[in-house]
């Protein structure tokens, strides 16, 4: 026979999120400082509810969620899958003030996507559209990254990306580096990383790692071991300026 087991368990309801009108204050709490967003926090049959959350795709300056923003849209552009090319020309129309009349639908498109706002009833490009337009535009380059520090309640890193400036900070969201290392937010400072950034950009905020990974490690003589006598070809080299297959100054 059947035992009985009591009432059903049903889980208590958490508190709405005061901002928005799609998820829980804890959930937004987690997608607000996560590549994920409130959508990667939700199970399959919520997941249309909460998609374009806008807690966790905010534009305020300097907070995790428009950190998470800026990554995601950097990803897009940047990942292999970019927005088609009559919505990217439409987004571009939209950046350069043309008219675009013609371009309605991919108007629309890129609405939903938060890269196209409206003044007065005028398209006008977001701080992500534009995001996305520097990441589709802007070199990038694999560059050494040192973890100098991480904030555990921001949920924040500061680190120095080699290839863009060797002694002024970045700030990156910890999530990014804990989830591409599988280090614990403790094993990062002093770790050096990998990844792929934007380095000629002028300003620490729009800089954009991507790609993370740990880096190999570091010769000896970086870290302290004995630095091995340079050889003759190695003492021309530095005498001349030259580097093996590529001219020296002055030559074309």
């Amino acid at each position: 026979m059947d035992e009985p087991f009591g009432p059903e368990y049903v889980r208590l309801a958490q508190p709405d999120c005061p901002r928005c009108g799609c998820c829980t204050a804890n959930l937004c709490a987690k997608g607000a400082t996560s590549v994920l967003e409130c959508f990667g926090f939700t199970s399959e049959d919520a997941r249309t509810t909460v998609q374009g959350c806008p807690c966790s795709s905010e534009e305020t300056h300097g907070t995790a969620a428009w950190r998470a923003g800026k990554l995601r849209v950097t990803m897009h552009a940047t990942a292999g899958c970019p927005l088609a090319v009559d919505v990217e020309a439409a987004l571009r129309a939209v950046a350069a003030e043309e008219d675009v009349t013609e371009h309605a639908d991919q108007i629309n498109a890129l609405s939903l996507r938060r890269y196209v706002g409206f003044e007065d009833s005028r398209p006008a490009i977001t701080e992500l559209g534009a995001t996305y337009l520097a990441a589709r535009d802007e070199p990038r380059f694999t560059t050494p990254v040192e973890v100098e520090k991480v904030d555990a309640v921001a949920k924040t890193a500061r680190v120095i990306v080699v290839g863009w400036n060797l002694t002024d900070p970045v700030t990156v969201l910890l999530d990014q580096l804990t989830s591409a290392t599988g280090l614990k937010a403790e094993e990062l400072p002093g770790r050096f990383l990998e990844a792929n950034a934007n380095c000629y950009t002028k300003h620490a905020d729009d800089v954009v790692l991507t790609d993370v990974h740990l880096a190999p490690p570091l010769p000896a003589a970086w870290i302290g071991g004995d630095v091995p006598e340079p050889g003759e070809e190695d003492q021309a080299a530095a005498e001349t300026g030259r580097v093996d297959g590529a001219p020296s100054g002055g030559e074309a």
